[in-house]
């Protein structure tokens, strides 16, 4: 029998206020600000909780973009956090492969 991975999750550190789901494809792909800015105050996201759902992706948060080649590099099943509206701004992703994936991100203050 195979082993199952140990998985860490966090949540409830601040509070969640709205959610996205983005296709991943051979285009860079940022998070959406409108989204991400809650129009109830107009106060943007602290922190940024994403979760690769089923092909690998190639990021950066520092406003660089990233290749299929170049980034950070992020599997089916990991975790990306994100602490700090400027880093949520500044996050570019796109597919590794031949292959487009999908993450979902959820948004906190």
């Amino acid at each position: 029998m195979a082993k199952a991975n140990k998985v860490n999750i966090t949540a409830g550190l601040f509070t969640a206020f709205a959610y996205e789901q983005l296709s991943v494809t051979d285009s860079v792909k940022t998070l959406t600000e409108s989204i991400y800015l809650d129009p109830t105050d107009s106060e943007y996201a602290k922190r940024a909780i994403i979760t690769v759902e089923d092909a690998s992706i190639r990021y950066n948060y520092d406003g660089s973009t990233p290749t299929s080649t170049s980034g950070h590099r992020a599997n089916a099943m990991d975790s990306i956090v994100l602490i700090g509206t400027k880093n949520i701004q500044n996050f570019k992703c796109i597919r590794l492969g031949s292959t487009s994936g999908e993450i979902n991100c959820s948004y906190e203050k």
